[in-house]
């Protein structure tokens, strides 16, 4: 059978098939005014989860006793180059070798027979010049009759005085070589000017010596106390000096400053406590360093001189400073040194700071932080200026 074409009219025909999704659009639609319309009440978490963590430290004035180990050299305390005062043999070296000689102990007897030969003709010279004072005396005074009478002349008498006060001269030369005589004879026997630990000796028994040899016949060091130079940059000199001012004005002019020795690599310090004795006032111009001098007991002899020492500079506990951790404090690319602390709206600063010497991890603040502030330590990488922050403190030994 053949198929009939479709004569139903258009308006008869089938309506076009809607998509399903249509109908959802009103209910989107009224969705979307909902979510609008409470937006405000959703900004304050918002604002809330932008606010960065950053953990800080309140700062508060610290008192520090050991501002920094400097490098050091132990230097005797006196030391006195034994050397001939005359020329002659030595006959006899009297004193053992490395061992502890007292201040005036004979060391050396050098052969004395040309010395008190000496010593006796000016002796003679002496006595001969008082005897001829004795004659000038006498004829002087014999004149000084005789002129009343008119006896002797003028001259006669003028001339005696003269060998008198000629007499009374020889006199006091022949004293001065009898002086100079018993100087020499009495330097035949080498004494030691100081007392302490004697170096082994250079000559020996039947050596010929000279006056004033550059060659030393052995060297005294005394040992106890002892002085410790310290080498310090002179940048940190003037810092060390701002550190120890306070103290000075917190007690007196005259405040000493303890001394802190570390003989070996280890951490543990000398038995005996220094002090610092005084500050050179000149920069050595190959290393621009500044010694300074500090003085220590050594009864023991452990300090012995040329050893290589590290030693800190104390000051009294009353004298105290803002010190901050070192991982706090970051370098700008000029140099400068800079930190973040948070204000009073809890916003990140960025400050400006100087420091000092190194106190173990941290570094002593000069300037630009105060007491109270609280300081950043954590969380400082992805902060910006006036970034808002949520802080935490922290222990500041962390």
């Amino acid at each position: 059978m053949l198929s009939q074409p479709n004569t139903t009219p258009e308006r008869y025909a089938k309506p076009p098939k809607r998509r399903w999704y249509w109908l959802l659009f009103p209910a989107f639609t009224s969705q979307l005014i909902l979510l609008g319309c409470g937006g405000s009440d959703e900004a304050g978490p918002d604002k809330q989860a932008s606010a960065a963590d950053v953990g800080y430290i309140e700062l508060q004035p610290q008192a520090i006793n050991r501002l920094n180990l400097l490098p050091g050299r132990v230097i005797a305390y006196q030391v006195a180059e034994i050397r001939p005062q005359v020329s002659g043999i030595i006959q006899s070296r009297l004193f053992e070798e490395g061992a502890y000689v007292e201040e005036g102990q004979q060391l050396y007897q050098i052969d004395p027979a040309r010395y008190e030969a000496d010593y006796d003709m000016s002796q003679a010279t002496l006595e001969d010049a008082k005897a001829q004072r004795q004659s000038a005396q006498a004829l002087a005074t014999r004149y000084e009759i005789l002129i009343e009478s008119n006896a002797v002349s003028e001259q006669e008498y003028d001339e005696a005085i003269s060998a008198l006060n000629q007499a009374k001269a020889a006199i006091s030369m022949a004293k001065a070589q009898v002086k100079m005589a018993k100087i020499n004879l009495d330097y035949t026997g080498v004494h030691s000017p100081i007392s302490g630990y004697i170096s082994p000796s250079t000559v020996t028994k039947g050596a010929l010596v000279t006056e004033g040899q550059p060659a030393p016949l052995a060297t005294v060091l005394q040992l106890n106390p002892v002085y410790v130079d310290l080498s310090q940059s002179v940048t940190t000199v003037r810092n060390l000096r701002e550190r120890l001012t306070p103290t000075r004005l917190e007690n007196d002019a005259q405040a000493t400053f303890p001394v802190r020795l570390f003989p070996t690599s280890t951490e543990e310090p000398y038995e005996h406590e220094g002090t610092l004795n005084t500050a050179e006032l000149a920069v050595d111009p190959q290393t621009g360093n500044i010694r300074l001098r500090s003085v220590f007991p050594n009864p023991d002899n452990i300090l012995l001189p040329g050893m290589f020492v590290r030693a800190s500079v104390e000051v009294a506990s009353r004298a105290k400073a803002i010190i901050i951790p070192q991982k706090s404090v970051k370098i700008e690319p000029d140099g400068k040194q800079s930190v973040w602390v948070i204000d009073s709206n809890d916003r990140a600063q960025k400050r400006s700071i100087r420091t000092g010497v190194a106190y173990q991890n941290r570094w002593v603040v000069l300037e630009g932080l105060e007491a109270g502030e609280r300081l950043i330590v954590e969380g400082t990488m992805t902060l910006t200026e006036g970034a808002e922050l949520r802080p935490e403190k922290i222990n500041p030994e962390g």
